[in-house]
């Protein structure tokens, strides 16, 4: 008996494999790879960078949107108590500080920090361009504009959403005005000096405003190196054109570019990102908006656009130009902030010309995520960046979270930045708070542990509200009750479904955040149990829409995982994919604070067609 002890010792204590992806949280940040801030009121943050020492800077609104918030980060995610009051600054922009918000944020040479966004809208009237400057300790520049802040008026409502800093130190801030009803739009530009004064040899006074036929927004701005200023954003009101100008120096449109200096593409998109690859490549990226947005007919994804320098379409990227990868399957009810399935907000371009998008993404039907993806520069997904091909990080049960920023570290770790709150609140809501998550980034894929040959089984039916699923896996290899964390308390896991279909990382994709809430009646009694072997998880409440999970470790040959999805609860919320799939088929469980997952494929089904795929693994 006693040499039994032992060699059941040795297996559960013993080495297993480690794995790595660069979509993998890194755990030397924050509390397994996250951090949430929550400063005593409601925060988000909408822009971020990245200071050479480390440390990161989160731009957003505190108090309610009546303040702009700017909060600075250690390396490892705790406030940086050198800065400002234990971290962050809130700044009252505007006499009556009725609404503040910043939207972007950029740093300068001299390492002091311009925060652009909005003031105004209630006793100061109509909304206004908003620029804040902060030096290196967060303190108000008083060499900038009126101790340390600008507004400037235009003919509308007006937001500044992007801003970018001249080599000459002059500051280019674009955005929109609205016009009353709220479907007129149009670009806005502002050029200012380092002191804050608007620039008037730009455009009228050192304002812009360009009107492309529809409500025009613009979302992001990069200044290109002949110093010509490329703008991006997106023309419409019900139904969404990709649109981008460019301009000289001294704001004039650029004859050379498109149609007299635009570019409005017959793409249903809503873009909010933009940068120049090292090839010349115009990249934009938001989010697809279908043809039919109709609150039911939400079956977008991430948009991603490839321009030449001279506006035309790139068609060696991705299809025609264009890329649109989805975060699961269908969508019936569920919503992000903005009210679509999956939005990228952020691009950031790696030194070997890989591409990462970031936003929030939408798996099932009722939260969204941060939601993470890697392209090639040809608009090819890379599936090597994450086990379920992207990333997706959960902050918590019925939260919905969105990342707003995207940065690259010098080690090429990647740093997203954003906002979670509450589900019934929505991420603009209450009990908001900044979320931040830092992920490996470089590196290959790893293995996960595999079935053994014909020991798993999958089958997945198609019934409008009564979709089921069922995965049984047994492991080829050992797994270590370690290994499955502990999701009674601290680790989440995602279960995806993949399939041959290309451009989008998973079919069908599902998060069980640690811990959980269990429905009627068994109400204070944890989703997540703590067995005599392993972990078992029943009859959850969480709106991604598995019901049953069963993690059992062990020997080659004994470890066991089970997931299932009965329709017994949110009988909707399961984003269930269209049938049939593209074989070969892979499901994988993944765990999201550490670096481990198991998985099984699925080349030969026995049965695939509109109602129901099944089969057994390879």
């Amino acid at each position: 008996m006693a040499r039994q002890a032992i060699v059941l010792a040795g297996l559960l204590l013993g080495s297993t494999p480690a794995w790595s992806w660069p979509g993998d949280l890194d755990p030397s940040f924050g509390r397994g790879g996250k951090v949430l801030t929550d400063l005593g009121g409601d925060e988000e943050a909408n822009a971020a960078a990245l200071q050479p020492d480390g440390r990161i800077v989160a731009a957003g609104s505190g108090q309610s949107g009546r303040r702009f918030l700017v909060v600075r980060y250690n390396g490892d995610g705790t406030l940086d108590s050198n800065f400002g009051s234990g971290g962050y600054v809130l700044t009252q922009v505007g006499p009556f500080g009725d609404r503040g918000v910043a939207s972007a944020l950029v740093r300068q040479e001299d390492g002091k920090l311009v925060a652009a966004g909005a003031a105004g809208g209630d006793q100061l009237g109509e909304s206004q361009f908003a620029l804040v400057r902060y030096d290196t300790t967060g303190a108000l520049d008083p060499s900038f504009g009126t101790g340390g802040t600008v507004t400037t008026m235009f003919a509308a409502d007006a937001s500044a959403n992007a801003v970018v800093i001249q080599p000459d130190g002059f500051i280019v801030a674009v955005g929109a005005l609205t016009y009353s009803g709220g479907l007129n739009c149009d670009f806005a530009l502002a050029r200012y000096d380092a002191s804050g004064n608007l620039d008037p040899g730009f455009g009228t006074g050192g304002t812009v405003v360009t009107d492309l036929g529809g409500c025009d927004v613009a979302h992001a701005v990069v200044l290109q190196p002949d110093g010509r200023i490329l703008v991006a954003g997106s023309s419409g009101a019900f139904q969404f054109r990709v649109a981008l100008a460019r301009y000289a120096a001294d704001g004039t449109l650029d004859p050379s570019f498109g149609t007299g200096g635009v570019v409005l593409t017959d793409f249903s998109a809503d873009i909010r990102a933009l940068a120049l690859l090292p090839s010349g490549l115009i990249l934009v990226a938001g989010g697809a908006v279908p043809s039919m947005f109709n609150g039911y007919d939400r079956t977008g994804g991430f948009a991603l656009l490839g321009y030449r320098p001279d506006g035309t379409l790139d068609p060696t990227f991705g299809i025609g130009g264009t890329a649109t990868s989805r975060f699961g399957g269908s969508h019936t009810g569920g919503y992000t902030s903005d009210g679509y399935t999956d939005l990228a907000r952020a691009l950031a371009v790696q030194p070997d010309g890989m591409v990462v998008a970031a936003g929030e993404v939408l798996p099932g039907n009722e939260v969204s995520h941060f939601g993470l993806l890697r392209y090639a520069p040809d608009g090819s997904l890379d599936r090597t960046f994450a086990p379920c091909a992207g990333a997706v990080t959960v902050f918590g049960e019925f939260t919905v979270a969105r990342a707003s920023a995207v940065l690259i570290q010098p080690d090429g770790k990647l740093v997203a930045v954003g906002t979670s709150g509450f589900l019934n609140n929505g991420a603009n809501g209450l009990d908001v708070d900044l979320a931040l998550a830092r992920y490996v980034g470089t590196g290959g894929p790893s293995a996960c542990v595999p079935a053994v040959s014909r020991r798993a089984s999958v089958r997945l039916r198609a019934n409008y509200d009564k979709s089921s699923v069922q995965w049984s896996w047994t492991g080829a290899g050992l797994v270590d009750v370690a290994d499955f964390g502990d999701p009674t308390a601290a680790t989440d896991l995602f279960t995806c479904v993949m399939d041959a279909t290309p451009n989008r990382p998973f079919v069908l994709g599902a998060a069980v955040p640690a811990g959980g809430t269990c429905p009627v009646p068994q109400t204070g009694r944890p989703c997540w149990q703590a067995l005599h072997t392993g972990y078992g998880y029943n009859l959850g409440l969480y709106p991604d829409g598995l019901t049953r999970i069963r993690l059992v470790p062990g020997a080659a040959g004994k470890a066991k995982i089970k997931v299932s999805r009965v329709p017994q609860f949110y009988p909707d919320v399961l984003g269930f994919p269209a049938l049939p799939l593209s074989p070969p088929v892979r499901v994988r469980l993944q765990r999201l604070d550490a670096a481990r997952c198991w998985e099984s494929t699925f080349s030969t089904p026995s049965r695939n067609d509109t109602t129901v795929f099944t089969a057994k693994s390879d």
